[in-house]
């Protein structure tokens, strides 16, 4: 296969070089508008470098040299390729960058007119692309891969602060406002209250027009909106007392349920899900007498952050307060005095937390469950939740869990 019309063109396109080099990085073909704008001794100290010889078979390459000129590397089996030197305009930093001791870019740098970056990479991705299938595994790379893996925007802080000021002038002349603060400050309110229902009130308030311009496409805008107020929810389900564990797992899960939506509504019904969901879980812990005081005591943090982590385990006192560095009888104490019940009720009031959720949301047997909490059999377990419930994991479960669950049980 002959790569010379390629070559051509990008060398045209940029006004540059375009080299082609065998597997064993001899130059095979040079295509170039202007003699004086390259130096083949340049290029040769280029392909000597780590930098080339370790992405021999991966992503294509944009880099400078020594922070100046920038070049191109398309690294493509028995053919590879080398364009450059080129210049941009515009605010970019690349990076990669390759520091070459007596390299002359001031021989000819001054002379090589600024071409576009949009235009460099679309040469390196039509050489890249051409020996690829477009299959699933040889698909063709797309720009934006591209420039993820080569590029930082270097945008000023006069550039941020140019743009700040022209849109509030903007949506100033045009009436524009953004949704009131004092909304998503009555959101929070309720989540962290656990007040489900003034929440669902407030959520049937829409703002339409009100909401920040996050992208043009409708779905995207929906979704970073969603991400947004799952965030939120998150905090202030934790300031009403939710454990930050459960928050950041219930806000992992909604984003990721997010991010699968295919149309803004499904996006929107999500988000109002999840926050519903943080109120729920605030309330119920409201309802039990089981919320943290905002200022907790950071030794009681840190047992509950260990309880947290280790729930699948036999707890001991011992092993916490360990674990945490006080004494067992000082950790014992303390807890019972910030928290008002005892540390061995506390680890068991968890426990049967998750034990209802498992039996209402999941079909594992009561013999899993009982082995995954730490529990010695299935009727120790059973002992001990009935203790705090009153029932038994079977009458629980057949009261309480979906029918779904119900039928892969039977």
């Amino acid at each position: 296969m002959t790569y010379e019309y390629l070559l051509r063109q990008a060398a045209l396109h940029l006004y540059t070089a375009a080299r082609q080099y065998d597997e064993n990085f001899r130059l095979v073909r040079l295509c170039r508008i202007d003699p004086e704008l390259t130096d083949d001794e340049d290029a040769a100290l280029i392909l000597k470098s780590d930098l080339i010889r370790k992405h021999s078979e991966s992503m294509p390459l944009v880099f400078t040299v020594n922070h100046d000129l920038i070049y191109g590397w398309v690294p493509s089996g028995e053919a590879n390729f080398l364009l450059g030197p080129a210049r941009f305009s515009g605010s970019l930093s690349f990076v990669h960058n390759l520091d070459v001791p007596g390299f002359d870019e001031n021989s000819y740098a001054q002379s090589i007119p600024r071409s576009t970056l949009e235009l460099f990479v679309e040469d390196l991705l039509l050489l890249f692309n051409l020996n690829r299938s477009g299959s699933k595994e040889e698909p063709f790379l797309i720009d934006t891969e591209l420039l993820r893996w080569n590029c930082v925007s270097t945008a000023s802080k006069d550039d941020t602060l140019k743009t700040l000021y022209n849109t509030i002038f903007e949506n100033v002349e045009n009436s524009f406002a953004h949704n009131p603060f004092n909304h998503e400050k009555r959101e929070c309110n309720c989540i962290r209250e656990g007040n489900v229902g003034g929440l669902k009130e407030i959520l049937t308030e829409r703002f339409p027009g009100r909401y920040g311009r996050l992208s043009p496409d409708p779905l995207k805008q929906e979704i970073y909106l969603g991400i947004v107020a799952i965030t939120i929810a998150s905090r202030a389900a934790i300031e009403g007392g939710l454990h930050p564990e459960t928050a950041f797992y219930l806000s992992d899960i909604s984003i990721q349920r997010l991010d699968a939506c295919s149309d803004p509504n499904t996006a929107l019904k999500t988000v109002y899900e999840a926050e519903i969901h943080y109120a729920e879980l605030v309330a119920e812990l409201k309802n039990a007498g089981s919320v943290n005081p905002a200022e907790e005591n950071r030794h009681i943090s840190h047992c509950k952050d260990y309880i947290f982590a280790h729930m699948h385990e036999k707890l001991t006192i011992n092993d916490i307060a360990r674990a945490i560095g006080l004494a067992p009888n000082y950790l014992s104490a303390l807890f019972h005095k910030c928290e008002g019940k005892t540390l061995k009720q506390y680890i068991l009031e968890e426990k049967v937390s998750l034990i209802k959720n498992m039996l209402t949301y999941s079909s594992y047997s009561y013999i899993q469950i009982a082995a995954y909490l730490g529990f010695s059999s299935q009727s120790h377990m059973g002992q001990e939740f009935k203790k705090v419930t009153g029932m038994t994991p079977r009458a629980f479960r057949e009261k309480n869990a979906r029918e779904d669950f119900l039928e892969s049980l039977s």
